[in-house]
């Protein structure tokens, strides 16, 4: 009885020490993987961050005290109108857009959103907005100065620490010229947060992340909404069936006018009198500001080469009470050179056989004598 009772216990140590043992390497492995999620999520530049959100969202979606968040750090933050009624709340606007007099003064304020997990720093400033190459509405890099719109605009402060999860409000004060032309200026409000980063070559780099609104001022006077479309040319492709051809058009699209225009360009190539016209419509021009340009490209097949392919560029202009239409021509030597190449031959043996027929009538010729000869001998003889 007493051996079995101490092969009981011996059973009960070894079965209790077993537990121990394995309790204490799953909390040990448990441990290593916490601590290497947190390595990965902490691990990486602030370059690599997603660009923060352009609208304003409800709410703070990642509290400080988010135990989930605690091992991460998270960079989020955007610029918007501020509400009309409550300054620290997010307004309806897309934008700050104002129609006024040469010489007004106009106040307002804009509210900077931290949405992440960690105190920002924002510089709040003004800027200039021109169209990039492919069109798109850019601002002025930071370290440009405005000499538009963006000049016209102070801040009663333009440096703040806004803390995780918080806002912070800016008024703003923007005092028309009094000698302010007629029609659209615009830029745009900018929240910036520099910091250091390393470059593609290793290099330390200062990182300049921005975000904000728009900001569009229409002074009030003669507006003149002027899309023009010019520098046509038309590149044609030769393929082996004469109508199967390509065409490579390229143009630009000039806003001439005063005020911002979106426009629908499109463009045709044909023959004479529209033979095989082939039409492409391009991607609508969403915002063309005043005094900018944009150069586009358009690609055409099936066009048929026709000796003389003739291009029309078109743009449908919006954006204005004038809505209109303006175009530009172009015309590209397009020869059918498939045709023209089984066409030769032909062409080369009729030659080759009329040439002959030529040279066999005048060898008929040369062996007859001529008409009246004989007659002539005659004559001379009797006459001695």
């Amino acid at each position: 009885m007493k051996a079995t009772n101490h092969h009981m216990n011996i059973r009960r140590h070894l079965v209790l020490r077993a537990t121990h043992l394995a309790v204490a390497f799953l909390a040990s492995t448990a441990m290593a993987a916490g601590t290497l999620t947190s390595s990965a999520l902490t691990s990486g530049a602030f370059a690599t961050d997603p660009p923060p959100p352009t609208v304003p969202v409800p709410g703070d979606p990642t509290q400080p005290n988010d135990p989930s968040a605690s091992s991460q750090i998270k960079e989020s933050w955007t610029l918007a109108p501020s509400g009309s009624s409550d300054p620290s709340l997010a307004g309806n606007r897309p934008n700050l857009s104002y129609f006024s007099d040469p010489g007004a003064v106009i106040k307002d304020s804009v509210t900077v959103y931290n949405f992440g997990n960690v105190s920002e720093t924002f510089r709040v400033y003004s800027t200039d907005a021109f169209n990039d190459a492919q069109g798109q509405f850019a601002v002025l890099a930071g370290d440009k100065t405005a000499v538009d719109v963006g000049s016209w605009v102070t801040f009663d402060q333009d440096n703040v620490t806004v803390l995780p999860g918080q806002q912070a409000t800016f008024p703003i004060t923007i005092k028309i010229p009094v000698d302010a032309v007629p029609g659209d200026h615009v830029g745009a409000i900018l929240a910036s947060s520099p910091t250091i980063g390393t470059g593609q070559q290793g290099q330390v780099v200062t990182l300049d992340r921005r975000t904000g609104t728009r900001l569009y001022v229409r002074v009030n006077g003669k507006l003149n909404p002027d899309l023009a479309v010019g520098d046509v040319s038309t590149e044609y492709h030769q393929a082996k069936s004469p109508l199967g051809g390509s065409a490579t058009v390229t143009f630009r699209i000039e806003n001439h006018g005063n005020i911002r225009l979106s426009g629908t360009p499109s463009v045709a190539v044909g023959g004479v009198f529209g033979i095989g016209e082939r039409k492409v419509t391009l991607p609508d021009i969403s915002e063309l500001l005043p005094g900018e340009q944009v150069t586009l490209t358009a690609q055409l097949t099936d066009v048929p080469a026709a000796m003389f392919d003739f291009t029309t560029v078109r743009v449908e202009r919006h954006g204005s009470t004038d809505p209109g239409t303006t175009e530009s021509t172009d015309t590209t030597f397009a020869p059918p050179l498939t045709l023209l190449l089984v066409l030769l031959p032909v062409v080369l043996l009729v030659l080759a056989l009329r040439h002959r027929r030529r040279r066999t009538a005048h060898g008929r010729g040369a062996t007859q004598p001529p008409a009246g000869a004989a007659p002539v001998r005659e004559l001379a003889n009797q006459s001695r």
